[in-house]
């Protein structure tokens, strides 16, 4: 998930023509799950990416030439909520934005929450130690074919009276 949301970003970056505004949404601790606020449509656990078309962004401007659009709530696996509604987004219609919910700490179980982030940053680096093993694997079997590639065999076939010899090297 990780890797989509730099991508996306990154993207977005390189291309300087983007079509979309893109809001990445993090949470303090990470893991919290993200509904929005009055269609309860849920987005998943953070960090996560939401997209919006500018000319639906267009018809919510503020008189401050800001975009309005609907709040997220956060929720933690202790049952802590946090909720930002609504957001105000300042600034083009085809940006990046960021935005973290933040858990406060006077809510109980506080060290559960911990405790499953740190859960998924332990997964996270899994996969990506994962993901590199693949990638050095790959790059090992590109290495081995491109070598085969160059030293090709070279075979050569005579024709005796009643039979036929072929040498390789």
């Amino acid at each position: 998930m990780i890797k989509t949301i730099y991508i996306i970003s990154l993207l977005s970056i390189l291309c300087g023509c983007s079509t979309q505004a893109t809001m990445v949404i993090f949470s303090q601790p990470e893991g919290a799950y993200i509904t929005e606020i009055g269609t309860e449509k849920p987005y998943g656990m953070t960090p996560i990416s939401v997209v919006y078309n500018p000319d639906a962004l267009e018809r919510y401007v503020d008189s401050e030439g800001c975009y309005l659009v609907k709040g997220f709530q956060a929720q933690w696996v202790s049952g802590a909520i946090s909720i930002v509604d609504p957001i105000k987004l300042c600034g083009s219609a085809t940006g990046t934005y960021n935005i973290s919910l933040n858990r406060q700490s006077s809510h109980a179980n506080l060290d559960k929450d911990l405790q499953f982030a740190l859960q998924l940053q332990s997964i996270r680096t899994q996969q990506q130690q994962a993901n590199a093993a693949q990638d050095s694997a790959v790059a090992a079997l590109w290495s081995a074919w491109s070598e085969n590639q160059q030293n090709k065999i070279n075979c050569k076939t005579t024709l005796t009276d009643e039979s036929v010899r072929t040498n390789c090297r």
